[in-house]
Parts: structure tokens; C-alpha cells; sequence
């Protein structure tokens, strides 16, 4: 048993001094933190401009600025040269999105929901921001189902005690 504490002993000294005589790597030695920090300085205030260089323009503003004259949109053709334009004002970018998200809500149209759910992902939160305004209109029950006739109830399963 002495043996063994002895060489227990020896072994942990000698992992001690092992630790103990290892270098120390210092984590930011090589980077020089002040350039790092005016680069995040510079970075918001870019940040911030765009932000505020927008000329404080809101989803309500944004809204009102297209007064476009929408074709015969009831008829099949009018609806596919609407949603043509809209998708080119979509795909453009910047105010332009803007635009085509305000246009899709104040028609309101079914055939506008797939660029309008394309626009609650968008980075721009302007354009989320109109298009979550947008799909308010088609919240709650759909015409569709309504007008549908109701479907009887479905027979319970057969093993319908295990269930409840």
C-alpha cells in the first residue's frame, strides 16, 4: 500500500509541474481591439442611417403612395397583369416592395396571398410589417369553405374507447 500512495504521489507532482510550466496563450495579443470597435462604431452608424434616412416613412404612409389606376382587375386577364406588375414592383426592391405590398392590401385579392405571404418573410421590415397589415383581410373563416356544403360527421374509430 505504500508503494502505491508513493508512486500515486510522485505522479500527481509531476502532473503539477507539467501544468505549471506550460505556456500561456493570451487570447487577443495579435488583434488590435481598437480597430475592431471603430469598425463596429462605423457599422452603425450605417446602421442606424438607413434606418432613419428613410424619411421616417410608416406602413401608413407607404400605403398611400401608390395611387395607381389597377386595370379591369375582375376579369382573368387583368388579374394576371396586375399580379405580373406586382410581382416586377415585388422583385425590384427598395420602395418599390414597399409599393407592391401596399397594392396587394388595399386590393385584397385571393390571387395576391402568395406575394403577400412572400412578403411577411421579407428582411425588410417595412414590407413584413405591410404584409402583415395585408393579410389581416383574410384572416378568420374562409368564403370558400363556407360556401361549400357541410361535410357529415365521420363515424368514430373502431377502437374508440381508447381514445377517450
Amino acid at each position: 500500500m505504500n508503494q502505491a500512495l508513493s508512486g500515486a504521489a510522485i505522479a500527481a507532482v509531476i502532473a503539477v509541474l507539467w501544468l505549471l510550466g506550460r505556456p500561456r496563450t493570451t487570447i487577443l495579443r495579435s488583434t488590435d481591439t481598437s480597430a475592431i470597435a471603430a469598425l463596429n462604431r462605423s457599422q452603425m452608424t450605417l446602421v442606424q442611417g438607413a434606418a432613419g434616412g428613410d424619411g421616417g416613412s410608416s406602413p401608413e404612409a407607404a400605403a398611400a403612395a401608390p395611387h395607381q389606376h389597377w386595370p379591369a382587375a375582375a376579369d382573368l386577364r387583368g388579374r394576371r397583369a396586375l399580379l405580373l406588375q406586382l410581382e416586377r414592383q415585388f422583385q425590384a426592391g427598395g420602395r418599390e416592395r414597399q409599393w407592391a405590398m401596399a397594392s396587394c392590401g388595399a386590393w385584397g385579392h385571393r390571387a395576391a396571398l402568395p406575394l403577400i405571404q412572400r412578403g411577411l418573410r421579407d428582411a425588410d421590415p417595412h414590407v413584413s410589417r405591410l404584409a402583415a397589415a395585408a393579410m389581416e383581410h383574410f384572416r378568420g373563416r374562409s368564403t370558400a369553405s363556407a360556401s361549400a356544403t357541410p361535410q357529415p360527421a365521420a363515424k368514430p374509430p373502431r377502437n374508440v374507447s381508447r381514445t377517450r
